[in-house]
């Protein structure tokens, strides 16, 4: 089913958002970080089971093996998709969107609460490949990386929602117009993307979703954000050496 990965995604997060912010009394902090953290180690591990994909099937008379192909894919897609997002600094302007929203509904006070909570839920939900990567699969009809996704967001946003309020559900919406958006585009031109490309970006934003756990965990400090163009990379390299596909 399309789009199953992103409604789910989306009404859990608004769900966990409200509960959590019932609380208002906060977790401990003690207890909030081994919960992040357990939620880190996830997200490596689903990092780590996208890089294991089997390499598609080369066409007849291919000189390199297919499993060649795709680490040389993943090596020139990471640097000349990070080379893309560092010019551009997707991530500077996505903490320049950031500071817009707050400094809009930011009035001081509950307010100021409010939009923290939405910032910093909106950024973590969906500055990130397994966004980006799985709502291109959801376009496809295949909801596992958001399904997976989902149960981390909505871990981590009650957790959140618990010291930070309503503002982290809010960015369930933020959520819903980002993955939907990018999972719509998907359907349009899935025709157009040959299996063997999805698998060779599959692997690459894996590669990225690494990132982001080992971020969580404190051990990074990755601009995962500005990698974000290598996903779509592999798609510009089987143009160009059309022996891949």
């Amino acid at each position: 089913m399309q789009f199953l990965g992103t409604i789910v995604n989306f009404a859990a997060v608004l769900v966990a958002g409200i509960l959590g912010s019932l609380l208002k009394k906060g977790v401990p902090e003690r207890i909030s970080n081994g919960i992040l953290n357990a939620m880190a180690v996830c997200v490596i591990y689903i990092g780590i089971d996208g890089i294991l994909e089997a390499a598609p099937p080369l066409a007849e008379g291919a000189v390199l093996s297919a499993g060649l192909v795709k680490v040389l894919i993943m090596i020139l897609s990471m640097g000349i998709g990070t080379l893309i997002g560092e010019l551009i600094d997707i991530d500077k302007q996505m903490n320049r969107l950031g500071a817009f929203v707050e400094k809009k509904v930011s009035h001081g006070g509950e307010q100021g609460s409010i939009a923290k909570g939405f910032v910093a839920c909106s950024l973590l939900f969906c500055v990130g490949a397994m966004a980006i990567n799985g709502a291109i699969e959801d376009a496809f009809g295949n909801p596992d990386i958001l399904l997976a996704k989902t149960v981390i967001d909505t871990i981590s946003c009650f957790v959140m929602a618990t010291s930070l309020g309503i503002g982290c559900a809010l960015s369930a919406f933020t959520l819903l117009i980002y993955q939907g958006g990018i999972a719509l585009l998907g359907s349009f031109v899935k025709d157009l993307i040959p299996a063997a490309g999805l698998t060779y970006m599959s692997v690459t934003g894996s590669l990225i979703i690494i990132l982001i756990g080992t971020n969580m965990l404190g051990a990074t400090k990755a601009k995962t954000a500005n990698m974000i163009p290598a996903i779509f990379i592999p798609l510009l390299l089987m143009w160009i050496f059309p022996v891949i596909i």
